[in-house]
């Protein structure tokens, strides 16, 4: 096999760098999708631009089931070539790619407020369509250099254009199933009943308009809601799925995943509908209509077609020679370094959408399910090296003063949501909510961003492969993670300086544990000046 004569550090490498530029690449989608909105372009200009540009919200769907369908029946043939072109190029350095990358979604970035709020005109629409392209190509070439993006490519493509139509494919079947709408709208509508009725005391409940939802916040099952167009979409993955594979699989037992994808759809569908009304309800129907019902079609189809796939490669009933994992991702050191952090922002996921006016009331959650996760790794962590180090907190003092230094001028209001959201609490809820924000911003969030950024990501960025210990971090390795620290802090400059600075405090003697003190050094001293000062707007 081709990925058998690969060196073991190209292939950590490269997966390594895969991982964290497609993570980096769904931050930034969605910043966008969150910043901006093309569907008004329409109505300032009727341009052939703006017109493209103003269907953008089928973008999302049309990648998810494209992407879908490559890692569903070309996941292992793509990395077999990703793995060989990286193993046949010469490795350089990567940095430069990654400041080209970094000016290029700025600048696109920018570009998007003036072709889609200000309706620039087609130069400007060329000019953003060009950074684009080039932020894109520069992130490519940060995990390949281009000798090796060119080799994969010319393999690749047959196989790229495969998963493309096959994701247009089944885009279009959603679509062409609209004739099911009917029968699937009052069945969907009667699970959706089922399901909210023991939780809402008073529903609104109106077959035959399609209205369903609760005294306070109802909603119109539109067609597309119905289910139809997730079974039609898993259908289609999962035809193809069962003709791709049908060597390994087992007939006719395999048929049964056709009804059993539809089915779940099914369910699946009407369980989000009763979900988009308990937010609606409970939380906010900006929160409900906006950031909960925009994608979640497309990312729970995306979860059904992977894992019925899935379950097609390892249960004896559907195949031949089911798959038998050899390693646990919990075993190795990326469980133990990532997972706090993922813990993190998934629970502020959820505590988010269920709280409202941008004030986190279950902001307590994160400590406690952060807690728990590092004390399940805590064999993990025993080679830490914690010790007092009067250097780390003179590097953490540094990074408050440089912190503050650099922080934007506020704008009117801004801080007013957290300080009124702790008004409205009582004195005993108020107290809590503090101590549980200091603890986890001195404690948690130190630990598991250290582990993250510095722990983890920093070492495995060197060209060669990762380095063989803490004290040898690559100067690519810095500038990377300082920068997606910087990113994920909404600060990019204050919070690239302050990544830098913690990997120079790990780097000094090759301690994590400085760089964690470091970190919550600067997090004590700046939850004090908030506290002192009520500039909640830090925080």
């Amino acid at each position: 096999m081709i990925s058998a004569v690969v060196p073991t550090r190209v292939r950590a490498t490269l997966r390594t760098r895969i991982a964290l530029l497609v993570v980096l690449l769904v931050g930034e989608g969605g910043l966008l999708a969150a910043r901006y909105n093309a569907q008004p372009l329409t109505e300032q200009t009727h341009a052939w631009w703006a017109l493209v540009l103003g269907q953008a919200g089928l973008v999302m769907p049309l990648v998810l089931a494209t992407v879908t369908a490559l890692v569903l029946f070309g996941g292992t043939r793509l990395w077999s070539d990703l793995e060989s072109a990286a193993a046949a190029a010469p490795h350089g350095s990567a940095w430069p790619f990654a400041i080209a990358h970094v000016v290029g979604f700025l600048a696109f970035f920018r570009l998007t407020a003036t072709v889609f709020e200000d309706a620039g005109g087609g130069v400007w629409a060329a000019a953003w369509a060009a950074t684009g392209l080039l932020a894109l190509a520069a992130w490519a070439a940060v995990a390949l250099p281009p000798e090796a993006l060119w080799r994969f490519g010319r393999r690749a493509i047959p196989l790229l254009l495969a998963g493309a139509g096959i994701g247009a494919l089944a885009v279009a079947a959603g679509q062409v199933t609209v004739e099911w709408w009917h029968p699937l709208g009052r069945s969907t509508m009667w699970l959706v009943y089922q399901l909210i009725r023991p939780f809402a005391g008073d529903v609104s409940y109106y077959p035959e308009y399609f209205v369903i939802g609760t005294r306070t916040f109802q909603i119109v099952i539109a067609p597309k809601c119905s289910g139809y167009q997730g079974i039609g979409l898993v259908s289609v993955f999962l035809g193809v799925y069962l003709l791709a594979f049908r060597r390994t699989l087992r007939f006719p037992h395999a048929l049964l995943l056709l009804p059993i994808g539809a089915v779940a759809m099914w369910l699946v569908n009407a369980g989000r509908i009763a979900a988009l009304i308990g937010v609606g309800t409970l939380v906010s129907e900006e929160v409900a209509i906006g950031g909960f019902h925009a994608n979640s079609g497309s990312l729970l189809l995306c979860v059904v077609a992977l894992g019925l796939g899935w379950l097609g490669h390892v249960h004896p009933f559907f195949s031949r020679a089911p798959a038998r994992p050899t390693t646990r991702f919990v075993d190795g050191p990326a469980a133990s370094h990532l997972a706090p952090l993922v813990v993190i922002a998934a629970t502020a996921m959820v505590t988010g959408a269920a709280s409202s006016g941008g004030f986190d009331a279950l902001y307590g959650l994160r400590v406690v399910t952060a807690a728990l996760t590092l004390w399940s790794f805590r064999h993990a962590y025993r080679d830490w090296r914690l010790a007092w180090s009067w250097p780390a907190l003179g590097i953490g003092a540094v990074v408050l003063v440089l912190w503050l230094a650099l922080e934007p001028a506020p704008a009117p209001g801004a801080g007013s949501a957290l300080a009124d959201g702790l008004a409205a609490l009582s004195p005993a809820g108020r107290a809590a909510w503090l101590v549980l924000r200091v603890a986890g911003a001195v404690v948690t969030v130190p630990m598991a961003e250290e582990l993250a950024f510095r722990g983890y990501l920093a070492p495995r960025l060197a060209p060669g492969g990762p380095v063989t210990g803490p004290a040898r971090l690559p100067w690519i390795g810095i500038f990377v993670s300082s920068v997606l620290f910087g990113a994920m802090h909404d600060r990019m400059l204050a919070g690239t300086v302050a990544g830098a600075l913690y990997a120079l405090a790990l780097a000094r003697r090759g301690a994590l544990g400085d760089a964690i003190l470091a970190h919550a050094t600067t997090n004590a001293l700046l939850a004090a000046y908030v506290l002192a000062t009520g500039r909640w707007l830090l925080w």
